[in-house]
């Protein structure tokens, strides 16, 4: 059986996000997986070719065969990519999160503040 939590007397009801604000979301949240995506796109090759000397720098003073190091350095150079384009994606559109929540928040206290009719 689950319980719905009851509004009390002192609360105010949450008001209804109107179509513009909606779409302001998704905009911001399409924004965020573009900046994702451009991330990744930017971050994987640098880091495979950064994964990729680095091994091949500690190989070749062994005197090792290179072949199978440096596809490992491949695979985590791709996997550090995503990681790291993920990472920056996201930290390069924080900022516009914060900004919503923000307007979010005055639009909730405007609407609490205002006397029920």
């Amino acid at each position: 059986m689950a319980v719905e939590p009851r509004p009390t007397a002192t609360s105010a009801p949450e008001p209804e996000p109107t179509d513009a604000e909606l779409a302001r979301e998704l905009d911001v949240e399409h924004g965020l997986v573009r900046a994702i995506v451009i991330g990744t796109l930017i971050a994987t090759p640098i880091c495979v070719i950064v994964w990729m000397g680095l091994i091949a720098l500690a190989v070749s003073a062994a005197g090792a065969a290179l072949a199978g190091p440096l596809a490992m350095g491949a695979g985590i150079g791709v996997l550090s990519g995503l990681l790291f384009g993920t990472w920056g994606g996201f930290v390069s559109k924080t900022h516009t999160f914060e900004e919503l929540d923000r307007q979010c928040n005055l639009r909730r206290k405007s609407s609490s503040s205002s006397p029920n009719t």
